[in-house]
């Protein structure tokens, strides 16, 4: 009995250790990202223009979070990347390559989803945090800050390194716009004009499964909401 009892003992210890084999080798870590020096993005009601302009592409480069490990190479901080310009109307989802990384060749990110925004388009009156829709339908939260409006896309998707199983990732796209209540933005947006300015993003990359684990999502939502609740607080 005793054998048999260490036999699966070390049964158990082995298949410990295949799985975290497993999941270091999948892609897994955190982004966060920043315009290159000199770029941001311009935003209208239908478009994203990353910048500098030209190409369908602008540049991203990656903060001091930043600790991505995959297969075909790591992502720290300060490496430059390229993210596609989008138009929610017309780009089909999903969007492949959205993000990439030349120096980790192999390593890209699918965009999949865009939002929700938020339920109402009702941008007069909000407190401070609440948020508003441009306009019905549209991805894009203008949430009311202490400093003007932040502009909020939320986005998901899958990233893979082209040797192990795809990993998911999610997160959320900001611009700061100093001095513009989110009723004055909409009406710049909506009326056929554009927003330009800097812009960050913070992203969690775990593990993508079948099933996920329900404590597996609890901690993810947790720490996608104190991403943002900080945000909010330095904005």
């Amino acid at each position: 009995m005793k054998g048999l009892a260490l036999g699966r003992l070390a049964l158990s210890v082995l298949a410990v250790l295949c799985f975290s084999s497993v999941l270091s080798a999948t892609v897994i870590g955190t982004l966060d990202l920043a315009n290159c020096s000199g770029g941001g993005v311009t935003v209208t009601a239908t478009t994203i223009d990353w910048l500098p302009a030209g190409g369908g592409s602008g540049c991203v480069q990656t903060g001091t979070t930043t600790n991505i490990t995959s297969a075909v190479g790591n992502v720290g901080p300060g490496v430059q990347g390229n993210i596609l310009d989008l138009n929610v109307i017309t780009t089909p989802l999903p969007v492949t390559d959205f993000i990439t990384f030349a120096s980790v060749p192999g390593l890209t990110f699918t965009l999949n989803t865009l939002g929700p925004g938020p339920g109402t388009d009702v941008c007069t009156g909000l407190a401070l945090f609440q948020s508003c829709a441009a306009f019905a339908g549209s991805p894009f939260a203008l949430t009311r800050t202490p400093t003007g409006t932040a502009v909020v896309l939320s986005v998901d998707g899958i990233v893979t390194d082209g040797t192990t199983p795809a990993s998911a990732w999610m997160g959320a796209f900001t611009t700061q716009i100093t001095g513009q209540t989110p009723a004055q933005v909409q009406t710049t947006i909506n009326g056929g004009g554009s927003i330009t300015s800097t812009h960050s993003g913070a992203f969690v990359i775990s593990v993508l499964s079948n099933v996920p684990e329900p404590t597996t999502m609890v901690m993810l939502g947790a720490g996608l909401l104190a991403l943002g609740v900080m945000r909010r607080r330095s904005a």
